[in-house]
């Protein structure tokens, strides 16, 4: 049994995304977004969006997208946080408007912060009131840049985070909060490994964000 050819697939970045889209749409008018505004596919080609493009509209016409490119870049936000370290940057369309790297001292000897080992161990006799606090800084400092930031150069139009789940209530209920609520349609988390932020993590994962890539049967 002979087995299905692989696809041909030609990766771009999102400075080419309006051309990228453009092309597809002269070629695959039929092309519609999938229901996650991820993916124009029609037959066996498909456009993927990087992940810091404009989202698609579930079932969008691909050439209804092409026309809303036309209006402008979003102001999106990216956000690295664990413990002891946060990075966040926002851009306005492809322009890094904004940044900062943040380093604290929350770590026990053994790697784990210190807000886990009190959940898991009880109260630490050394250090801990000293990492509680700088933790607790953390996540309010985190959250004050967030909303200069959006004060500064309008609402988000997307947030992107990569933040552990045992971290992200914490987050949430931290004084200041942050500028969005827990459902915020805006709010996407990211599906890539990140390692402990900082400037350069920060635009690692942005050069990831960029990438979308374009497949065509043989």
């Amino acid at each position: 049994m002979t087995a299905a050819p692989e696809p041909r697939t030609t990766t771009f970045s999102l400075a080419e995304l309006a051309a990228q889209v453009a092309s597809f749409w002269q070629r695959v008018p039929a092309a519609r977004a999938d229901a996650d505004g991820v993916v124009f596919r029609h037959d066996m080609a498909a456009l993927r969006l990087p992940y810091a493009a404009p989202r698609a509209r579930a079932a969008e016409q691909i050439g209804d997208y092409a026309e809303r490119l036309l209006l402008g870049g979003e102001v999106q936000v990216v956000l690295l946080l664990q413990a002891g370290a946060m990075a966040f940057g926002c851009w306005r369309g492809d322009e890094l408007v904004q940044h900062k790297a943040v380093k604290k001292y929350v770590v026990r000897g053994n790697g784990k912060s210190q807000a886990t080992h009190l959940k898991t161990r009880g109260k630490s006799r050394y250090g801990s009131r000293l990492r509680l606090q700088n933790w607790k800084s953390l996540l309010g400092e985190t959250n004050e840049r967030l909303t200069d930031c959006e004060a500064s150069f309008g609402p988000f139009n997307r947030i992107f985070f990569a933040v552990p789940p045992r971290v992200w209530p914490q987050l949430l209920a931290a004084t200041p909060p942050p500028p969005f609520e827990r459902d915020d349609a805006r709010l996407q988390r990211l599906s890539m490994h990140v390692h402990r932020p900082d400037h350069e993590e920060l635009l690692w994962v942005r050069r990831r964000m960029r990438a979308g890539r374009v497949e065509w049967p043989e």
